[in-house]
């Protein structure tokens, strides 16, 4: 080439420019965006104005976007890394190893207790002991029903710093009128509330049915979106079919419900393995027991599971409490808001919990239910699917759809309702089960922004 040709040509040291992402058309930039799960599908809408507008072009359109994960949700952000943001939170993918931060609107998660989850959804109450539904991806919240409206709750008077104080009435069956419980406000959320359940997403507006598992010990209520009260599902008027002994009775006693989309019937299990189902969708409840008690033993923690097949699945969790040699690392707010004994007659006098304490799994067991013999069947293993088990309406998924969980296993976060009252601030368990060799993989969990609120699973969604 002569020297003309090469003073007109390029140059091989010349860096090509960089491609301007930001000027993607819509259509190809939607077909990516509807291919990613949703939490990453919400960092793409962080990333430049255009990518934004596409954002937001999936949410308006409400498109479907690809399954997600379910994600381990810190209503904190790490202190260390956050800067102590009050409005800010962490969601983890054990999927992927990622975690990121999300901004939610006020009131602050960090100063709600977590009840529930579904849907990408959260159930948290806040400083009043309300309940609301809180969408972590979106900032998207709902109202439900105050505590005041539980049949058995009422505000009594307010204290010298003008928070409210509730009477609490623990019901009798029959009534004999006991006299009422005093609580703060701030005690009573974690001594009310034991799950909510969620039939749908709350984006069906009042299509949407919220199960609330309750003091005392495991009552039933309900809502739809935009009630004003809560459903009590008291006593034998509801149920459909012969009553046990042939006597009045309570229903109580319960620990654990999960919806089935299939039938829109809610299944409740009880302390003693029995199961009801719950019919919500005419004018009254309708009340059906369909498994037997089968122990009178309240620990362990026991779940029900609808599982991909079909079949219908208690899972047993025992526990023991051990001390740690890694004691909590509590924040000055921990120790501030710190106390023991929610709900017992001394609550008013603050004792420093012990940082050491925590509560592990020692076993879990997996069993059939088999309703037409009336029994439960043992079984040892989940094939190639994982469990998720916490406050969460609890999950099962294929690990073929998502390769990088591990199969035949369960992944915990911690969800004792006793003691999460109790020991508020203490350790709170996060860790794999693996039910092939019957041992517990441990995540340390020795800071204060990893255990209060207690963490919870979720599958992100945008509605």
């Amino acid at each position: 080439m002569g020297a003309a040709g090469a003073a007109g040509g390029i140059d091989a040291t010349e860096t090509p420019p960089l491609p301007d992402w930001s000027r993607l058309p819509l259509d190809p930039l939607l077909v990516v965006m509807v291919a990613l799960e949703a939490p990453d599908l919400v960092r793409s809408g962080a990333a430049c104005s255009s990518w934004r507008a596409a954002y937001a072009t999936v949410r308006r359109l409400r498109i479907p976007t690809a399954e997600s994960a379910p994600c381990l949700f810190y209503p904190r952000a790490d202190d260390a890394g956050g800067g102590g943001d009050p409005d800010a939170a962490t969601i983890y993918n054990p999927a992927t190893g990622a975690s990121f931060r999300v901004r939610l609107p006020d009131p602050p998660l960090r100063r709600r207790s977590l009840h529930g989850s579904g849907h990408g959804w959260l159930v948290a109450a806040d400083e009043a002991s309300n309940l609301h539904l809180v969408n972590p991806l979106t900032g998207a919240q709902h109202a439900l029903p105050p505590i005041t409206g539980l049949h058995n709750t009422e505000l009594a008077h307010s204290d010298e710093q003008g928070n409210p104080m509730y009477n609490v009435y623990e019901v009798e069956y029959p009534s004999t009128d006991p006299e009422p419980l005093a609580y703060a406000a701030s005690e009573l959320r974690l001594y009310m509330y034991f799950k909510a359940v969620l039939s749908c997403s709350p984006c069906a507006g009042s299509s949407c049915v919220v199960l609330l598992l309750h003091q005392s010990d495991g009552e039933l209520s309900f809502a739809r979106l935009g009630d004003e009260a809560w459903t009590w599902i008291g006593g034998d008027e509801y149920y459909d079919g012969e009553v046990d002994g042939g006597e009045d009775w309570l229903l109580e006693g319960y620990r654990d419900a999960v919806y089935n989309e299939k039938d829109g019937l809610f299944y409740v299990l009880g302390y003693g393995a029995d199961i009801i189902t719950l019919d919500l969708k005419g004018n009254s409840p309708v009340v059906k027991k369909i498994m037997k008690d089968v122990t009178n033993q309240d620990d362990p923690t026991k779940y029900l599971v609808i599982t991909p097949w079909g079949d219908l699945l208690q899972v047993w969790r025992m526990t023991d409490s051990r001390s740690s040699t890694t004691p909590v690392q509590r924040s000055a707010e921990g120790m501030e808001d710190c106390d023991v004994g929610i709900g017992m007659e001394d609550s008013d006098v603050e004792v420093p919990e012990d940082p050491n304490h925590e509560l592990c799994t020692e076993e879990i067991q997996l069993y059939k239910v088999d309703i037409d013999n009336q029994k439960l069947m043992r079984i040892t293993s989940l094939g190639d699917y994982a469990l998720f088990l916490g406050l969460n309406s609890t999950m099962v998924l294929s690990t073929k759809d998502f390769p990088t969980l591990k199969a035949d296993s369960a992944y915990l976060a911690h969800d004792n309702f006793e003691d999460i009252l109790i020991h508020t601030y203490s350790g709170k368990e996060i860790g794999i089960w693996n039910f092939r060799s019957g041992t517990l993989e441990v995540v340390d969990n020795v800071h204060s922004w990893q255990n209060w609120p207690v963490p919870i699973w979720i599958t992100p969604s945008l509605c």
